[in-house]
């Protein structure tokens, strides 16, 4: 399983320095109260790892707690008890 997860992270790695090497040229951001000029390939990259993020939050919020699920019936008793 160790071997796995670093092969999976090495493929990453290997992706985020292709995707940087190949979109050098800069974009300008304008944010309203500040104008960044950053290379588009790292532009891509955290707005990749920003959407991962923000979707493992929600993923995590959207569980609940786990004294916020509704017990399940007991059936011994029956519908009419």
């Amino acid at each position: 399983m160790r071997f796995v997860r670093l092969l999976l992270a090495l493929l990453c790695v290997a992706f985020g320095i292709a995707v940087a090497a190949l979109n050098g040229e800069p974009v300008d951001v304008d944010l309203l109260w500040i104008e960044l000029s950053l290379p588009l390939g790292l532009l891509l990259l955290g707005v990749l790892l920003a959407g991962s993020v923000l979707g493992g939050v929600a993923a995590l919020l959207s569980r609940g707690s786990p004294g916020s699920r509704p017990q399940p019936r007991n059936d011994d008793e029956g519908e009419f008890g």
